[in-house]
């Protein structure tokens, strides 16, 4: 599909790079593919300080303002500018005057923004695909599922976000399991000569555990640093990388609280000087994969998919995740790695352990999770799955 029509389609997200998160990187590779098989890609995202409000990114025009920026937006803001809101969206959907209106996690937030977006998609009669990334439970979540049977169809990111979904009175027959993909030949087995984590003192001569999500305790940071903590006990020569939480969506304001907590933990167990804290943007988190010795995923809530995973796999890393959500329809316990229970400090260890003290195993791992990512995640077989979607309704 694209050939000699070129089809326009109008994406609208809550964040883009440099705010980093699931979601973004996802879009950060659907979208340049999509753009090299002939679609005319325009995306209205949140604002960020000092980042332009209209820029080009690989042929995809990108506008950003404030009335998206979750960070800056409230219940009460949203309340007090709803008309500003409705113009911007009907404008720039006007201006862009799409086939397709492609939301990525636009049914959670705001009523007021999607209430809007349905409003013009039932006057113009162009159809609404969600992407749904994430599901809730809370007063929020109720009163947006008032508009569940407004969309045209719904691609998930895992089957455990489809059920999720249908329990909720979603039409199953709408609904699309989409996977992530992965660019594997950025994420890939071996060391780049000119990785600088390689290079640095922490890092010589030590076993690393990676943990590459933002610290919370939704990612299980804390179970992380008490499984750690056990680890050192036999490995006293292993560190734990954390990522940072800058410029992530934090609606609600609640992350700095938590890694001050986690932190704390850390200075508590005594691993002040085997803990290292970075943020690790898009270009260069795949450095940090590539002198990992084991990736972790320890989420404590249902993890809608978890794209680190992938990364880990592309990698060739075997990574430990938690029974949640979408991970283990991706990881295989005892193949690609393990699957343990959630909250679960003490199992994570052992299986920490498992692998540090095998590096047969580890290797064995890391293949076949390289393996099973250029076979089923890659970029290509996730836009193959997206256009599909856009052919159904293209061709109404």
């Amino acid at each position: 599909m694209g050939g000699d029509s070129i089809y326009t389609i109008a994406k609208l997200h809550w964040a883009f790079p440099p705010i980093i998160g699931g979601v973004e990187t996802h879009l950060t590779l659907l979208c340049p593919e999509l753009i090299r098989r002939g679609y005319n890609l325009h995306l209205l995202t949140g604002a960020v300080n000092g980042e332009p409000e209209e820029f080009d990114f690989h042929g995809m025009r990108v506008r950003r303002h404030r009335f998206l920026d979750l960070n800056s937006l409230s219940p009460q803001i949203i309340k007090e500018n709803r008309r500003q809101i409705k113009d911007l969206l009907h404008s720039f959907l006007d201006e862009v005057n799409p086939e397709i209106i492609h939301l990525h996690n636009m049914h959670y937030f705001s009523p007021d923004h999607l209430e809007f977006l349905v409003e013009y998609k039932n006057h113009r009669k162009k159809p609404l695909v969600l992407t749904a990334h994430n599901v809730w439970e809370d007063e929020l979540w109720q009163e947006m599922l008032t508009f569940k049977d407004e969309w045209d169809y719904v691609i998930a990111v895992s089957d455990f976000i489809k059920k999720e979904l249908i329990r909720f009175g979603f039409d199953g027959e709408k609904i699309i399991t989409v996977h992530h993909g992965i660019d594997t030949e950025k994420f890939k087995p071996g060391i780049s000569p000119d990785n600088p984590y390689a290079k640095m003192e922490f890092f010589a001569g030590k076993k690393v555990i990676f943990h590459p999500a933002r610290m919370s305790f939704a990612k299980g940071s804390d179970y992380a640093v008490k499984a750690f903590a056990e680890v050192q006990k036999l490995f006293p020569d292993t560190v734990l990388v954390m990522a940072g939480t800058k410029k992530t969506v934090d609606w609600g304001g609640v992350q700095q609280k938590e890694v001050q907590e986690i932190m704390k933990l850390v200075e508590e167990y005594g691993l002040s000087d085997k803990v290292y804290v970075q943020f690790f943007n898009w270009q260069e988190i795949h450095w940090m994969y590539e002198i990992a010795d084991i990736c972790i995923y320890p989420s404590s809530f249902e993890e809608p998919f978890g794209l680190v995973m992938l990364e880990a796999m592309a990698s060739g890393k075997p990574i430990i995740v938690t029974n949640s959500g979408g991970m283990p329809e991706v990881v295989q316990d005892g193949v690609n790695g393990f699957v343990i229970p959630k909250k679960d400090a003490s199992a994570l260890a052992r299986k920490l352990i498992l692998l540090l003290e095998d590096d047969e195993l580890r290797r064995r791992m890391g293949e076949s999770g390289r393996k099973l990512a250029e076979e089923k995640f890659t970029v290509k077989v996730m836009t193959d799955n997206t256009e599909k979607v856009y052919q159904k309704l293209l061709k109404h």
